[in-house]
């Protein structure tokens, strides 16, 4: 299994319910890190291709020639939470992210919240555009947003968010691509006595585990990362005992709603 970043906790949760449901099918799996970097994920393709291995499972995989030849040549590639681009016939595990950024633009309708920003994903990745173009369709078309491009990282939406911060005193609506940059805003927002929900909205992207013990308060989209694991596992017993796979595993998203929006 290759993921982007094994420090980002959605992606480890993911990646510890993989291998915990191909243990009871009596396969044991290999993690590895791609940083995502292509050139990085075409090196680790390689060494899978040496281990003979029944899967490779693409957690957030990245468009390359070297990607899209072996897709050409294997048919056991299985892309999890990003879809393979365009092109590339594969089975996928994952939410609509098209969907649930949807959901969230209409919650901000509803709610009558002003003042909209999106700090969303880098584009190039299907699965950021899709939330973010979802999200863009909730809110309609005559909404007036704020985009910025940004890594899926705290310090990405802190850096972001204290320069926003420091320009203007509104009351901001963010809708954060994941939960990994709203820790980061919140952070600034503490920093510039902004308080949640009072003087900031605040939406999330994955419901990670960590928010349990340290963010309870954040209002975000459920990613079930605990039901890929079962999924993945069924596709890869399916393709052992020769039988059709499906091409895509959609799996149910909610919205938490919870104090800061």
């Amino acid at each position: 299994m290759l993921v982007p970043d094994a420090t980002n906790h959605f992606t480890a949760d993911v990646a510890v319910s993989v291998e915990s449901a191909l243990k009871e099918i009596g396969l044991s799996m290999v993690l590895a890190n791609t940083g995502d970097n292509g050139s990085q994920q075409d090196r680790l393709l390689a060494d899978a291709q040496g281990l003979r291995v029944r899967a490779i499972v693409l957690q957030g995989a990245i468009d390359t020639p070297r990607l899209r030849e072996l897709v050409a040549r294997q048919n056991n590639l299985i892309f999890v939470n990003r879809r393979p681009a365009q092109g590339i016939v594969a089975p996928y595990v994952g939410i609509d992210n098209f969907q649930a950024g949807f959901a969230v633009g209409r919650h901000f309708v509803a709610r009558g919240y002003s003042n909209v920003v999106a700090l969303h994903g880098p584009r190039h990745y299907s699965g950021s555009t899709a939330r973010l173009d979802g999200f863009l369709a909730g809110l309609g078309e005559e909404a007036d947003v704020l985009l910025f491009e940004r890594e899926y990282s705290m310090q990405a939406g802190y850096d972001c968010a204290s320069k926003l911060f420091g320009e203007s005193r509104k009351k901001y609506s963010i809708f954060c691509a994941n939960d990994m940059i709203a820790y980061g805003v919140y952070r600034a927002a503490l920093e510039h006595n902004i308080q949640v929900p009072n003087d900031l909205v605040l939406f999330g992207f994955d419901d990670n585990r960590l928010n349990e013990w340290l963010a309870p308060w954040l209002t975000t989209v459920r990613v079930p990362a605990l039901e890929f694991g079962p999924a993945v596992a069924e596709l890869i017993a399916n393709a052992m005992l020769g039988e059709p796979q499906a091409t895509n595993v959609i799996l149910p998203f909610t919205l938490q709603l919870r104090q800061s929006a």
